[in-house]
């Protein structure tokens, strides 16, 4: 047989070579000279083959045998396992492949339980029980991964990199087991994702790794100076990622308050992450009004403390206006799922200070209702951000110390209720604001309640609740931009469907949105505001379901005489929302102070039509150029909704301010988005009784003012009374049959009642 050519495993090499060097772990000058110098030897195979693996062999930490079953014995290399703690380390590996099997190559920690991250948030080792049940918590301090492609291209062998984290320091027993993966394999729930092969080595007698004493040198724990332009300290986002742009603290090894699917942690000035030496980029914010800092440190023997100066474009309570995230979650999504519990208000504090919001509301619902319930008080609260279930935070090295700040007390928590995962959830997932009790009467389990809406709207108002509608969007696209349309929606997602019923019943005040494309959020507004309906419009994010990112994605500013303190914060909140000046949407635009004839109040009356000054303050912030977009996701939060990027009128920083009447535009002005505040006034000609508002499409909008003229009520639109009558009867062709069979006549008879309302209201509009 003749001997394999050299070339293709000198190419493996190479690249595996380079991967080194991009991780910050290249392989010594002279090393990397000798292999370049191989690759244009005229040596023979058999020679250039030896000298290769001689000069890479001090450096490979596993030699990896894959047969021909595909598994794959592991044993230990000649490199020294030498590691830093909170910090990564990469090495070669090399796979001999005699069978030349194609498939991928996988890292597991044998005898190390690290995190199990496949296919599901439940699969995380991340519980607070598990430290006294099943003690992972306190041994897994190693993670292990592949870098860069870990494809077996089927050659006899081939050099590829592993990249190893270390949480702890010292001298600490660990092993690696290498795997290869058959992705052809369909998955089964029978059958683990790595495949046949991977799935068979768990029950072999037989050890198929390599074990190892790693040296794992410590790292330093680095204070964070973070500070509000006038000296006072906060909580903030911090993102800290090495000249590899890998994030830390590590986040498979994350633990709450550290959130694993964000690339950053929240820290209050004074807080530390532990780092090993090295260079590294920092960059921090406190929501969309503060423009994002970007700084380099270098972190090294003489480092204790990293200043981090926040930068605040704009300051909405200054002018009185106070945000709120109406729909947050501490359970499900991308919280931890098992068990159905989710994170502690000492955590969701922590992530609403870090985005400088004044107000969450914190929303249990079918997945971790049971348990979350228990922070359901009536009140609106304000806990230290402390660390959750120490004993199993300390066993897995989390030893920093919280801190207080001067900012602390401006954010609030209030626990209600989203109906999500119950049986009406179908017409739509409403939200209960401001709740006294929160269980339905009459019920033990979610599966007792209700199973269409209007019930639940009304027992929420008995309590003198909000109520309203969450993600109104969800379902409701008809495949325009056009707004106000008339098309009607198939109603078959969980957005604000049976709004439409509740309404005109009374029984609903307002619906959520800032998330998805607007004409599918804003048309069912637009058309109950043209037959005279006061219904509200709020910004929310549906943290961590809808986004991940953080509380604040979408934001809801209201006007308050003072600020939203003490036990009542939210009920304040909401009354000024009710009969006050507010705004929504992503928080990088601001429309404060909208007046009708330099009047802010919400309702104006006018003996004749003619014209109205309509004005406002307005200010936007984009950054002066586009950012390039990240690779593999979008580059707005949102991947089709709301961001003020997606107002920047093609290559300038301008973006359009527009004035509506009845949801038609009558006046527009560009605006520069550079972060300054302009006085804008418009003159503007009412015909009939009207509803007037501003926004910046796809970043803000206003509440509408109401101006009802020689005595007549708003009812602008006899097709927008048509479109509604007519949607009750969708809903009812696509949501009827969920309802139960016990309810279903009382839901027909509310049905037809809202649609004898619109056609009353049709019949009293003009002409369009």
């Amino acid at each position: 047989m003749s001997e394999p050519a050299a070339q293709p495993l000198l190419a493996s090499a190479i690249r595996a070579v380079r991967t080194l060097e991009d991780l910050g772990d290249p392989l010594p000058a002279d090393v990397t000279s000798r292999l370049s110098a191989l690759d244009g030897s005229s040596a023979g195979d058999a020679e250039r083959r030896r000298e290769l693996e001689e000069l890479l062999r001090p450096f490979v930490l596993v030699e990896a045998r894959v047969d021909e079953h595909g598994l794959t014995m592991s044993t230990r290399g000649a490199a020294p396992p030498r590691l830093v703690q909170h910090g990564w380390r990469s090495f070669l590996v090399r796979v001999a492949n005699p069978h030349r099997i194609e498939a991928e190559l996988f890292a597991l920690n044998k005898g190390v339980y690290g995190v199990i991250d496949h296919l599901s948030h439940a699969a995380r080792i991340a519980l607070h029980d598990s430290l006294t049940s099943v003690p992972r918590i306190k041994t897994a301090w190693l993670e292990a991964k592949i870098a860069a492609s870990g494809v077996l291209s089927g050659l006899e062998a081939e050099y590829k990199v592993i990249s190893l984290y270390s949480r702890d320091s010292g001298t600490l027993p660990g092993g690696l087991m290498l795997g290869v993966a058959d992705r052809h394999n369909h998955h089964s729930l029978s059958r683990s994702p790595e495949g046949v092969a991977g799935f068979r080595t768990s029950f072999e007698d037989r050890d198929h790794s390599a074990s190892f004493q790693f040296e794992c040198a410590p790292a330093r724990d680095i204070q964070f100076d973070v500070r509000e332009p006038d000296g006072s300290s906060c909580m903030a986002a911090l993102t800290v990622r090495d000249a590899q742009g890998r994030s830390y603290p590590s986040k498979g090894m994350r633990l709450a308050p550290d959130m694993f699917f964000h690339e950053h942690v929240y820290r209050a000035t004074g807080e530390v992450i532990r780092l090993p030496d090295g260079p590294y980029e920092i960059s921090a914010a406190r929501g969309p009004e503060y423009r994002p800092v970007r700084l380099e440190a270098t972190v090294d023997s003489d480092t204790t403390t990293i200043p981090i100066p926040l930068d605040r474009w704009i300051d909405p309570a200054s002018h009185g206006y106070y945000s709120g995230d109406p729909h947050i979650h501490a359970g499900g999504c991308s919280h931890y799922s098992v068990p159905t519990e989710g994170v502690t208000p000492e955590t969701m504090i922590r992530h609403v200070r870090g985005e400088g919001l004044w107000l969450g509301s914190v929303l249990a619902w079918a997945p971790c209702y049971y348990h979350q319930k228990q922070f359901f008080s009536g009140k609106s609260i304000s806990p230290p951000a402390e660390l959750e279930y120490p004993d199993m935070q300390e066993a897995q090295g989390m030893t920093w110390v919280p801190r207080s700040t001067d900012r602390d007390g401006e954010s609030l928590l209030r626990y209600d209720v989203e109906v999500s995962g119950f049986p009406s959830s179908h017409s739509g997932h409403v939200i209960l604001l401001g709740l006294t009790d929160q269980d339905y009467p009459g019920t033990n389990l979610i599966e007792d309640w209700p199973s269409w809406n209007l019930p639940i709207m009304r027992w929420g108002h008995a309590q003198n609740a909000l109520v309203g509608y969450a993600h109104c969007g969800v379902g409701l696209a008809v495949g325009t931009d056009e707004l106000p349309n008339y098309l009607i929606p198939s109603f078959q997602g969980i957005g604000s469907n049976e709004i439409i019923v509740d309404v005109p019943l009374g029984a609903a005040d307002f619906q959520c949105g800032g998330q998805f494309a607007p004409a599918a959020e804003l048309n069912i507004w637009y058309h109950l505001l043209n037959v005279g309906y006061r219904t509200l419009m709020l910004g929310e994010t549906d943290y961590p379901c809808m986004y991940d990112e953080g509380p604040g994605v979408g934001r809801t500013y209201v006007r308050l005489a003072e600020p939203p303190q003490g036990p009542q914060a939210l009920e304040a909140w909401i009354t000024g929302l009710q009969g006050g000046t507010s705004y929504f949407g992503d928080g990088r635009s601001h429309v404060f102070d909208l007046a009708v004839d330099a009047d802010l109040s919400r309702e104006h009356t006018a003996a004749t039509p003619g014209q109205v000054s309509v004005s406002a303050t307005v200010a936007a912030w984009l950054p002066e150029q586009p950012p390039a977009p990240p690779a593999g996701r979008p580059v707005y939060s949102a991947p089709m909704g709301w961001h003020l990027e997606r107002a920047r009128l093609a290559e300038t920083r301008n973006v359009l301010l527009e004035v509506l009447v009845n949801g038609v535009v009558v006046a527009t002005q560009e605006l520069p988005a550079d972060g300054t505040e302009h006085e804008v006034a418009f003159d503007v000609t009412l015909e009939r009784s009207s509803w007037i508002a501003m926004r910046i499409l796809r970043s803000v909008h206003t509440q509408p003012i109401f101006v009802e003229i020689a005595g007549q009520p708003i009812r602008a639109s006899r097709r927008s009374a048509q479109w509604l009558h007519d949607s009750v009867d969708a809903l009812w062709k696509t949501k009827s049959g969920f309802i139960r069979d016990t309810e279903r006549a009382a839901a027909r008879e509310a049905y037809d009642a809202a649609q004898a309302i619109y056609l009353t209201r049709r019949d009293e509009c003009e002409a369009d």
